[in-house]
């Protein structure tokens, strides 16, 4: 953990403020910000304080953010750009895979939802979302919602729930159910 001093900046509150009103601001490095994607477009922040200690977050991606499907030649799009970038693992900076601006927010502004795998679970209830072989063979029975869902939960699955780095496998079932997607919208 990196750790730099800073003084609180106070200056008088302006306008209809009592006489003892202060503004209180601390400046920040840029170099924290730019690692938690904060930035002139999206600079939305989350302030909490313990009673000893204030926390500054980025607000969590509520996975509630509900859109339309989009239209599927917006859908083949994105699947044929991830399909490179999967195949290509080795030399894309990793923290385009983990960061949820990029795979996560793509899906949900899709229209996908990450449901824990819970659509995958309804129509194969006797299996799991992450075995390739089976997605290999029984991709075609999935509807376009419900592969989309899949994406994004196993996403989500490796990206926060694992704690583990992927593995060549791991990649491999991105490029497979990706390219069922780019099938499906073609």
């Amino acid at each position: 953990m990196e750790t730099r001093s800073a003084n609180v900046i106070m200056a008088k509150a302006g306008g209809n403020a009592s006489s003892n009103s202060y503004n209180c601001k601390i400046s920040l490095p840029k170099k924290w910000l730019d690692q938690m994607n904060v930035n002139i477009e999206k600079r939305g922040v989350e302030l909490s304080f313990d009673g000893d200690r204030i926390f500054i977050e980025r607000p969590p991606m509520s996975g509630i953010k509900i859109v339309p499907l989009a239209n599927p030649k917006k859908i083949h799009q994105f699947a044929l750009v991830w399909i490179e970038l999967y195949k290509h693992y080795e030399t894309v900076p990793f923290y385009f895979f983990e960061d949820i601006e990029f795979v996560g927010e793509g899906l949900a502004d899709l229209g996908f939802i990450m449901d824990c795998g819970e659509s995958f679970n309804r129509q194969f209830p006797h299996s799991h979302m992450d075995d390739l072989q089976f997605n290999q063979r029984e991709l075609n029975q999935l509807d376009l919602q419900t592969l989309g869902n899949t994406i994004f939960s196993q996403w989500r699955d490796w990206n926060h729930w694992r704690m583990a780095p992927m593995e060549a496998k791991d990649f491999e079932w991105f490029v497979v159910t990706l390219s069922g997607l780019a099938e499906l919208t073609k």
